[in-house]
Formats: C-alpha cells, sequence, structure tokens
C-alpha cells in the first residue's frame, strides 16, 4: 500500500527529522524526477494517439461508414455516393446564425456536418442533433423559359448555412423541375437501400405544366407554379434537416454548383427508364403477394400497422382539408359579389345617411372577401400542403421499409438455397462420386458466406430503419406544432381584424335615420 503512495516534494524539515520513507531523500528526488518524465511520456503518447486518431477520422480514404446494403450481400454493384472529407474554410459565416451552432468538434457518422459535444455522451449518443448546423433554403421567383411544348420553369435557390463544407455562407443557383427529380433519384439510389427515409418531390403533373406551357396568360398558371414552388423549397428543407443525407456530395453540388446537373431519368414516363421502374414496381407487388413473411420483429410488425392507420387518417384528414379550402375560396368569391351589390345599391339609394351607410358596409365586405381568402391560402399552404407532405413521406418510409423485407427474402433464400446444397453434398457421399463432393464443398462455404452477409445486412438495415423511424417521429412532432401553432394564429389574427372591421361599421349603421 505504502509502495503506491507518491513520495511528497523534499523539504529541509524532511531531511533533519524522520523520513516518512525506508529510502534517503535523493532516493525521493530520483523517484520524484523518474515519475515526472514517466507523466510526460504518457501525455506525448496520448497527444500522438489522439491525433493519430483524428487525422483517421478526417482522412478522405476512410470512406462512408455506413455500408450499403448491396456491398453486404456482395451480388450487386454498389451505388453509392461517397461524402466528402471536412477541409478548412476560409469564409466565415455571419453572426446572424445561431452561435450555438458554430460549437462542436466531432463529425455525425456517414457525414461531414459538425456535431455539438453534448450529441456525443450519455444517452445523445443515439440521436442526432439535427440543430447542430443551420442550412436554410429558399426557393424563388420561378420563371418561365421558351414557348411551346418546350417550355419550362427555373426557380431560383437561395442557401444560408454555417456548415464548413459548403464554398460559402451564401448561395444561389437557378434550377428546374427535372433537377430537384435528379436529386431525389441520386439520393434513393445511394441511401434507401441502406435504410434512410428519402423525402419526396412534388408528383408530375401533366394537365398543370401543359397549362403553363401554352398559355401566354400567367394568372392562369399561377396558382399551379406557387404550389410547387411551396413544395420544392419543403422538399429541399427536409433533406437539410436529415443528419446522413444533407451531408450528400451530389446534394451539396446541387445548392452550390451553378450550371447543368445531369439528366434525371423520371422526368419522362414513356422513357426506356420509366418503363423500367413500371416494371420493377409490379414486380415487387408480385413478389410481396407470392412470398408471405412472418416479421420476425413484433416491433417493426406494430411499426407497420401504425404507418397504415396514420397513413389513412392523414389521407382522410387531407380530404376535409380539400373540401374545406373550396369551400372557403366559393365563401370569398360570393362575399366579393355580395359587397359590389351593396355598393351598386348604396349609388341609388336617395337617403344620404343610408347610402353612406351601404356604402361604408360594401367596404367593409370588400375587406372582409380578402380576409377570407388569405384564409383559405393559410387552411391550404400552412395546412393542407403540410399532410401532404407527410403523406408522401409515409410513402417513403413504407418504401423503406420494403427494402428491409428484400433483405429479409434475401436472407432466407439464401437459407433455402444453402439448404439445398447439403443435401446435394449428402447425395453425392451416398453415391461416392468423390470428385465431386469438394466442388459441392466449396459451394457451401459460398453459400454460407452469403448467408452471414445476408443476415449481417438485414440486421444493419433493421438497426437503421429503427433510428430513421425516431428521427421521423421527432420531426413529425415538431412539424406539426409549429404548424398548428401558426395556423391558430393566424386565425386568430383573422378574427380579430374581422370584429375590429365590424366594430368600425356600427357608428355608421347608427347614423341611419
Amino acid at each position: 500500500m505504502e509502495n503506491s503512495r507518491e513520495p511528497p516534494p523534499p523539504t529541509d524539515e524532511d531531511s533533519d527529522g524522520d523520513d516518512l520513507f525506508s529510502s534517503p531523500t535523493t532516493d525521493a528526488i530520483d523517484n520524484n524526477e523518474e515519475v515526472e518524465r514517466v507523466s510526460v511520456d504518457k501525455k506525448d503518447n496520448k497527444d500522438d494517439s489522439a491525433k493519430a486518431l483524428t487525422e483517421d477520422k478526417l482522412s478522405p480514404d476512410s470512406g462512408c461508414e455506413s455500408a450499403t446494403v448491396d456491398s453486404l450481400i456482395g451480388d450487386s454493384e454498389v451505388k453509392s455516393v461517397p461524402v466528402p472529407s471536412k477541409e478548412p474554410q476560409e469564409s466565415i459565416c455571419p453572426s446572424s446564425l445561431p452561435a450555438d451552432a458554430l460549437k462542436g468538434d466531432e463529425t455525425a457518422p456517414g457525414s461531414s456536418i459538425k456535431l455539438p459535444e453534448k450529441a456525443q455522451t450519455g444517452k445523445d449518443e443515439e440521436i442526432v442533433d439535427e440543430f447542430a448546423s443551420v442550412i436554410e433554403i429558399l426557393v424563388s421567383d420561378p420563371k418561365k423559359i421558351g414557348d411551346g411544348m418546350n417550355a419550362y420553369v427555373v426557380y431560383k435557390v437561395t442557401t444560408r448555412t454555417n456548415v464548413k463544407i459548403f464554398r460559402s455562407c451564401e448561395m444561389t443557383v437557378t434550377r428546374r423541375f427535372s433537377d430537384f427529380l435528379g436529386l431525389h433519384e441520386r439520393l434513393v439510389e445511394s441511401y434507401q437501400c441502406r435504410g434512410k427515409v428519402v423525402p419526396q418531390p412534388p408528383e408530375k403533373s401533366v394537365l398543370g405544366m401543359t397549362k403553363v406551357k401554352m398559355t401566354k396568360d400567367e394568372t392562369g398558371s399561377l396558382d399551379f407554379v406557387e404550389k410547387r414552388r411551396a413544395a420544392l423549397e419543403r422538399f429541399l428543407n427536409r433533406i437539410a434537416q436529415h443528419p446522413d443525407l444533407r451531408g450528400d456530395r451530389y446534394f451539396i453540388d446541387f445548392l452550390e454548383v451553378d450550371g447543368d446537373l445531369p439528366k434525371s431519368s423520371a422526368t419522362s414516363a414513356l422513357s426506356s427508364a420509366g418503363i423500367a421502374r413500371l416494371f420493377g414496381k409490379v414486380g415487387d407487388s408480385i413478389n410481396k403477394i407470392a412470398f408471405t413473411l412472418s416479421e420476425p420483429d413484433q416491433w417493426f410488425e406494430d411499426k407497420q400497422e401504425q404507418i397504415d392507420g396514420l397513413d389513412h387518417e392523414l389521407k382522410q384528414l387531407h380530404a376535409s382539408l380539400e373540401t374545406l379550402v373550396v369551400h372557403r375560396r366559393e365563401l370569398s368569391q360570393n362575399i366579393g359579389q355580395f359587397a359590389k351589390s351593396i355598393a351598386v345599391l348604396g349609388s341609388v339609394e336617395e337617403n344620404m345617411a343610408l347610402s353612406k351607410a351601404l356604402s361604408a358596409l360594401a367596404d367593409i365586405e370588400t375587406k372582409v372577401e380578402q380576409l377570407t381568402a388569405d384564409q383559405a391560402d393559410a387552411d391550404f399552404f400552412v395546412l393542407s400542403e403540410l399532410v401532404k407532405d407527410y403523406i408522401n413521406l409515409i410513402q417513403s418510409v413504407k418504401d423503406t421499409l420494403n427494402e428491409r423485407m428484400k433483405m429479409y427474402r434475401l436472407w432466407k433464400d439464401s437459407e433455402a438455397t444453402l439448404a439445398k446444397k447439403h443435401e446435394a453434398k449428402a447425395k453425392l457421399e451416398q453415391q461416392r462420386k468423390l470428385d465431386k463432393v469438394d466442388l459441392a464443398e466449396q459451394e457451401i462455404q459460398e453459400w454460407e458466406q452469403r448467408v452471414a452477409k445476408s443476415q449481417e445486412g438485414f440486421e444493419e438495415i433493421s438497426k437503421t430503419i429503427r433510428k430513421e423511424l425516431a428521427h421521423f417521429e421527432r420531426q413529425k412532432a415538431r412539424d406539426f406544432k409549429a404548424t398548428i401553432v401558426n395556423y391558430l394564429q393566424t386565425m386568430m389574427n383573422n378574427q380579430q381584424q374581422l370584429a375590429t372591421y365590424w366594430e368600425s361599421f356600427i357608428p355608421e349603421a347608427k347614423q341611419i335615420v
């Protein structure tokens, strides 16, 4: 016990009196010097180890930590987009961005986005802090290019960020709708097979775009273009909120590289890629019917039922909201017609007090018309579009869960093939065909490796989907909370303004003689 104690520094009193240790004072001094040298050596070793570990993490050759399902199987070609390594940038982002977003020394797995220190300890290790960095994206200024069926619409995409993997803190590029579809296509190819939920862009509308292309009056197609612009903005911001998708190289190029991007094969429904996708969906549907699976995990079975129920209820809510928007817009139009009729009546009324009151009532009704139209826009853009977005997101969740079942099916098919290989080997041994037994043994070893890899891939994608669904639930709660609060505040402001309008009309009505 005494040997483990560190000797105190030597003093004059210790040298004159009885020593607490059996060794002389000179030995204590030598021991102290030895302890100091060992401490310094340990500290240097720790510094060198930490430096080597940091360089290894930041090395561009280290690659992405998350392995794709195809790489685990070894049967198909991997189509993953590598995440770039962090490089120092000279630009410093404006102070208007949150100060907390600039903190943190670690990087999220599979991403180059910096995370705060609190996300690396305790229970927060499994929950990525989505607020560690800021990426704000604005889609604006839709502009029609060309005439006739060759015409198309371009949008200005402005990005403000404090993430250092971008070239600057504020960037502006021009993109057309096919570029957004190409971005979605690349992300699905790289991440969906790995269990990531990729947000969906707005649906293609042949009727809406035909109206935009063929009409010369832009007011008729303005509503369609504005809806698409808002949907594209939400699509990009949802990608920016995802802890892994936001660090994708193609997504970064989409936001900061001004120029043409690789064209998407999803723009034309009659293209070869479109026909291939159609046959692929039909094949998946047939496999679901022909291959019945008993879900090995009760958690996923409960989640599937919950997602199906949520999908059904959101579709019902969206239908009700669409009806509400139609009725509210019709009400606004009827109020406008009523205001015009009251104004005409007031102009022909001989009683001056009554004529003045009718004119004031017409003015009030005109304001109420605009207020009702604003409320209809809030019903649509604030609430209805959020519900529509989550209907599309749920479809992405279902597509991701389907990838998990494909991996499970591959695992079970590999086990069945392995069992057949064992049976074939047993028959060869019974028939004493020893020259073919060695070949059969090699095939068995290959299929054992395939079974192990497919099982590992299934477990990995199941783990990833659990995290994705947790992220989906947190994001859904935040989005609906913010949207409902915003929607209720808009309704309260409109109702208060409406009450103010009618209160101002009461004195006019009382002056009627």
